[in-house]
């Protein structure tokens, strides 16, 4: 490629520095002042009418231009273009390009060779490491380099229009970087993330949503996310996205689809409005969270809230019952402290098993240990038969029956078989299949007793424990109750019906 001849000094137009246009700001002037005898340009009275011309058209400009002059480059710009030079400005003017731009001479070598052979160059972002300030720092520019004609009809030398993307171009890629970082945190998190229009059409859904819904994105887009919420909530949910218009906020509970044919879940659905410089609403950025299982037990505890205070009431009236009783057998004193106080732990046992029936189900086996264990005589474990198949009991069954068990207890151990060195005691129950359904059928019976006259005055005549199996039992669990009575025996048998689905099994 031929280099183009070096541009004589000697005067090619008349009128030299006057044709400089007056004003044209810091540059003008210093363009004007500069000692340009100095450099192969030579002063201006000498400069060809073609650089007259450029520099004057450069200066005038608001957008930065630096001309390149002659082989060398000599470096003639305007003041957009120094504030682009940073630390450089003044320096570089008059200075050839390669000296004033050390750290891409490479660069702009290329940039001459092709403009002094006549060529165009355009580069849109690119990067250059320019030290404008006395240190290394990544520079993003828009470039476009076009050859200037000399008086010959030769390229003599570059034009280049210099405009700095970086800011724009570190905006980007923060941007990127930040919707990368979002797309991340949207797909690494169990919530499904969307965004909305500001009258609810959906612009973007995550991957959670199609995974779960079974919508595509074309699908979800627009309103087509409303296929996967529940038919009777799509009523509330266009109803909260009107009201979101005016209040700013959006906050409602509805059930949405699961894809492949799964249920119906709750889900709580929330978003933040995304707002322009004006404070207006431009989109919503929104979650919606399953809920299904906080729903469910939210519904447990009101159902187990409605439990408990029916068994409150329930207790309440069966401790003024047994007060009343108490006192109509014992009147007041100690003796009626020591028996209304057995009585009232034994319903504290049996409210320790039924807290503990969800995780510990409460089977006769275990009601009828808990109360004989709390006899506290290990003398007469040994001489005590239990056997029976597993049978789980209802809740509603487990407090009456405890109470009848705990009466027959204490009578066993006080007037019964736990008197006598020779009585015994099996506890013995199966299930029989009867007319009306199953039924539970539970013998007590004590062997060997001798009964003292006390004793057998009290039986007969009749007590609260014996009450409680002959008529509340009835009354409460729909029994057939037997109380048999002899010298040496007492056979006790109580028959309630199993509900339909009692949990039965093998014996232990």
């Amino acid at each position: 490629m031929p280099t183009p001849p070096e541009v004589p000094r000697r005067a090619r137009r008349t009128g030299g520095a006057s044709t400089l246009p007056a004003g044209c700001g810091e540059l003008g002037d210093l363009v004007r002042t500069y000692d340009w005898a100095r450099t192969p340009l030579g002063p201006i009275a000498d400069w060809p009418q073609s650089l007259i011309f450029a520099v004057s058209t450069l200066l005038l400009s608001p957008v930065p231009i630096v001309l390149l002059w002659g082989p060398d480059g000599i470096m003639i710009y305007n003041d957009a273009y120094s504030g682009f030079a940073g630390g450089r400005h003044p320096q570089l003017l008059g200075s050839k390009v390669r000296e004033g731009w050390p750290e891409v001479a490479d660069f702009n070598d290329h940039v001459m060779r092709v403009g002094l052979a006549g060529g165009t160059l355009s580069y849109r972002d690119q990067e250059l490491t320019l030290h404008r300030y006395g240190r290394p720092e990544p520079v993003w520019m828009n470039l476009d380099y076009s050859p200037v004609f000399g008086e010959d009809g030769q390229p003599a030398g570059v034009i280049a229009i210099v405009v700095e993307s970086t800011e724009r171009v570190l905006a980007e890629r923060r941007l990127r970087a930040s919707e990368a970082l979002f797309r991340t945190l949207a797909q690494g998190i169990p919530h499904l993330i969307w965004r909305a229009a500001i009258d609810g059409a959906c612009i973007w859904a995550s991957p959670q949503w199609s995974a779960y819904t079974g919508l595509d994105d074309d699908a979800s887009l627009g309103w087509g996310w409303l296929e996967a919420v529940h038919p009777d909530d799509v009523a509330g949910a266009r109803a909260a996205w009107q009201e979101a218009a005016a209040s700013g906020q959006l906050s409602y509970e509805h059930r949405l689809r699961g894809g492949a044919g799964r249920r119906f879940r709750w889900f709580q659905t929330r978003a933040a409005a995304v707002r322009d410089g004006q404070g207006r609403i431009v989109e919503w950025l929104g979650t919606s969270t399953d809920i299904d299982d906080l729903r469910q037990l939210q519904e447990r505890q009101q159902v187990m809230v409605a439990e408990l205070q029916h068994r409150t009431r329930n207790l309440l009236g069966v401790v003024r019952a047994i007060a009343k009783q108490t006192m109509a057998l014992t009147g007041p004193g100690e003796l009626f402290r020591e028996r209304f106080n057995d009585c009232l732990s034994a319903l504290s046992r049996v409210q320790g098993l039924l807290s503990r029936s969800d995780q510990e189900p409460i089977t006769l086996r275990t009601l009828i240990e808990t109360e004989l264990a709390a006899l506290n005589a290990p003398a007469a474990q040994n001489r005590i038969r239990i056997a029976g198949p597993a049978v789980r009991l209802r809740k509603a069954t487990v407090q009456t029956f405890a109470l009848a068990l705990h009466e027959l207890a204490t009578n066993a151990l006080k007037y019964g078989a736990f008197t006598a060195p020779q009585g015994s005691l099996s506890v013995t129950w199966r299930i029989c299949d009867a007319a009306e359904g199953r039924r539970l059928v539970m013998d007590w019976v004590e062997e060997g007793l001798v009964r003292p006259s006390e004793a057998r005055d009290l039986s007969a005549r009749g007590g609260y424990g014996r009450e409680l199996i002959e008529r509340a039992l009835p009354y409460a669990l729909k029994a057939r109750t037997h109380y048999a009575l002899s010298e040496t025996a007492l056979r006790c048998t109580i028959n309630i019906p199993i509900p339909e689905g009692e949990t039965t099994g093998s014996p232990p």
